[in-house]
């Protein structure tokens, strides 16, 4: 049984009542999709130029009838996605008044509802006042800024999982103070998702003194710029809750998190993942030689099991962070996806990561080689110093956007399989595996590892699998 239904459509189709007359004459007495949840309806531009004149007297009434034929046909939807593709400067403002109706009759089928639409613009939905009891919520706030609010404001009591957008630079502020300047409460919100692609040229100030709006949050997920200055409002009153932690790093908000002391040690006891990103434009070495992001990582959720740091742009792992990381001994996967290890330098990390079954990094590389170790004595001085080591180690991956460093990669993956019992899969994408397959062949038929082939051909990705 189908659990999504997909539609694409003209919305003219729509207005015209063409679309509800091509469906009237399909063979069906009952509900073609009685299990599906989510509805994806994607609006596109027909062939026809049109002006306001085609559009007919009753169209309200024919799409009121298409909606309905949609209730009919999938009466169990919960999720309604709204994509719009056509260019919004070849639509008529007539055109735009029934085309919001449309999208705001779509939107109140369901509980969930998905309008941050990433084409040519965000949704203008009218009068809603009449969309209330959302429990999901995914918005976009460059256009129509002040409708999304109130929509959210409306659906603050039953709203678990709200994500905003903003390509601008938005005032969001309204959804932690009310329109009378009380403050805002969300009580069953669990996910809050806030992605602003912007800077603000001029760091705007708040002050939201004992403001605690999110009381139930278990994951919060802060893409861009901090919105709210140096007031910490997001993550005040939901320590004991927050289970996943997203934030884009800069200075300004690590020495604020530091002097605000959201994070101790002790201070997150449900905080079991952690992932740390950074902007494209900062230096790299300085950024992470900087001894307040390093100790805010350090503070940051010690007993986290899942660990990542994103978007770091390092060729190498910094002698402070491998440090750093070494102390996290309770992280079960640490994601590194931007970050090349020696191989040297990620069996010092398994070391001392006794729970470690997964890590996600660029594929390792040989170099720098140890002292007096050469190609000749390189799997003799492994199994001497490493092995055996890291039990619950299992998992590299190494992901799509490598597969150029594949052959280097083949002998440290070899080294890291005689030294880990349990590493039996490097993780490669599946266009991939056969080439990946033959490289690790033709290697562990030398003679430095035929001995241990048995072992080693545990490697082979003869099978797809997750890492």
């Amino acid at each position: 049984m189908a659990k999504e239904l997909s539609i694409s459509m003209d919305p003219w189709d729509v207005f015209s009542g063409k679309s509800l007359a091509e469906l009237s004459h399909m063979p069906y007495t009952d509900c073609l999709f009685p299990q599906a949840r989510t509805l994806e309806m994607h609006f596109i531009k027909g062939q026809d130029n049109k002006d306001d004149s085609a559009i007919p007297l009753d169209a309200k009434d024919n799409i009121s009838a298409f909606i309905q034929w949609i209730r009919q046909m999938a009466p169990k939807l919960n999720l309604v996605k709204l994509l719009d593709s056509r260019w919004s400067s070849g639509q008529t403002s007539v055109e735009m008044i029934y085309f919001d109706y449309l999208t705001t009759q779509l939107v109140q089928i369901a509980s969930q509802i998905d309008i941050a639409n990433g084409y040519s613009r965000a949704f203008r939905l009218q009068n809603v006042d009449t969309i209330r009891n959302l429990t999901h919520l995914h918005a976009e706030f460059d256009l129509g800024s002040e409708q999304t609010m109130r929509l959210i404001r409306l659906n603050m009591p039953t709203l678990q999982n709200l994500r905003v957008f903003s390509r601008i630079h938005t005032d969001l502020s309204g959804i932690i103070r009310n329109v009378d300047g009380s403050y805002a409460e969300y009580p069953h919100l669990h996910t809050l998702v806030a992605k602003l692609n912007t800077t603000w040229s001029t760091p705007r100030q708040y002050m939201f003194d004992g403001a605690a709006p999110f009381p139930s949050l278990r994951r919060l997920d802060c893409g861009g710029e901090y919105p709210f200055g140096d007031d910490m409002v997001l993550f005040r009153g939901n320590a004991a809750t927050l289970k996943i932690l997203q934030l884009t790093l800069t200075r300004e908000l690590a020495a604020t998190l530091i002097r605000s002391k959201v994070f101790t040690p002790t201070s997150h006891p449900k905080l079991q993942c952690v992932i740390l990103e950074t902007f494209p434009s900062m230096t790299p070495v300085n950024y992470v030689d900087d001894p307040e992001i390093i100790r805010l990582m350090l503070d940051i959720a010690p007993d986290a099991t899942v660990r990542k740091l994103s978007n770091w742009h390092l060729d190498q792992l910094p002698p402070p962070v491998l440090s750093l990381l070494s102390k996290h001994d309770c992280l079960q996967v640490l994601a590194l996806p931007t970050m090349r290890l020696s191989i040297w330098d990620a069996m010092t990390l398994i070391q001392s990561l006794p729970l470690l079954s997964d890590l996600h990094a660029k594929a390792p590389v040989l170099d720098p080689m140890p002292a007096g170790v050469t190609m000749r004595n390189l799997v003799t001085y492994v199994c001497s110093n490493y092995s055996p080591m890291a039990t619950r180690f299992r998992c590299w991956h190494f992901g799509s956007g490598d597969v150029k460093r594949m052959k280097d990669a083949v002998k440290p993956f070899l080294l890291l399989a005689l030294a880990c019992p349990n590493f039996d899969y490097a993780a490669v994408v599946y266009y991939e595996r056969e080439k990946f397959a033959k490289l690790l062949e033709k290697t562990i038929d030398t003679a430095a590892y035929k001995k241990h082939g048995t072992r080693l051909r545990r490697l082979l990705p003869h099978r797809p699998r997750e890492c």
